[in-house]
C-alpha cells in the first residue's frame, strides 16, 4: 500500500485540493466584481397615501370612496358617478384638495351649501368656543370625535383665545387646521 501511496502521491493531493482551489478561485472572483447591484421594483412601490372620503348629496352614487392624496374635490365627485342632473356644483369649490375624513356634500339647485362643505362666507365663521358638537362636526376634516373633543376641551381647559390652540392642544392636526381655518373664529 505505501507502494501504491508513493506512486500515486501528487494524484492524491491533487483530487484533495481541488476542491479548495475552486472554493478560493470562487470567492475571489465575488470579490473583485464588487456587490451585486440594487434592485427597486417600482410596480411593488405603494402610491400616493389612499385616503377616504364620503361623498353626498347631488350625486349619482353617494358613498365612501377611496382616493389618493392630493386630489381634489371634483375627483371624489366623478368617483361617486359624476354630479347628479339637478346638481348645484357652482356652489361648492371643486379645486379643493381633499383630506383623509372629508365629506364632500353637493347640493341641489336651490339649497343653500352647508358650512363646511362649501367655502364659508367671511361674516358666517362658525365660533369654536360656542358652537355644538354637530356644528363642529359639520367642518371638514373634523367628524364627531374630534368635535367632541373640542368641546370637552374648552369645558376643562376653558375657551380659546386663538384658533391655533386647537393644534397647540393636540385637537386636530395641522393639515385639517390649515382646511377650516377660514371656516372658524373664538369671538363673535
Amino acid at each position: 500500500m505505501l507502494a501504491w501511496l508513493e506512486r500515486y502521491r501528487w494524484l492524491a493531493i491533487s483530487l484533495m485540493a481541488a476542491p479548495l482551489l475552486i472554493s478560493i478561485g470562487v470567492l475571489v472572483d465575488r470579490q473583485l466584481q464588487g456587490p451585486q447591484p440594487l434592485e427597486i421594483n417600482l410596480a411593488e412601490t405603494p402610491s400616493a397615501s389612499e385616503i377616504q372620503v364620503y361623498v353626498a348629496g347631488a350625486v349619482n352614487r353617494p358613498g365612501v370612496y377611496y382616493l389618493s392624496e392630493g386630489d381634489r374635490w371634483i375627483d371624489a365627485v366623478e368617483a361617486a358617478g359624476g354630479p347628479a342632473a339637478d346638481a348645484d356644483v357652482e356652489a361648492i369649490n371643486l379645486a379643493r384638495r381633499l383630506q383623509d375624513e372629508d365629506q364632500v356634500l353637493v347640493p341641489r339647485l336651490g339649497e343653500q351649501a352647508v358650512l363646511g362643505a362649501a367655502e364659508a362666507p367671511q361674516n358666517d365663521l362658525i365660533n369654536i368656543n360656542t358652537a355644538s358638537t354637530a356644528t363642529l362636526d359639520d367642518l371638514p376634516g373634523i367628524g364627531e370625535t374630534r368635535s367632541h373633543n373640542i368641546v370637552d376641551s374648552r369645558e376643562r381647559d376653558g375657551p380659546f383665545s386663538r384658533i391655533e390652540e386647537l393644534v397647540e392642544r393636540k385637537l386636530i392636526p395641522q393639515s385639517v387646521f390649515d382646511q377650516i381655518r377660514e371656516l372658524i373664529t373664538v369671538g363673535p
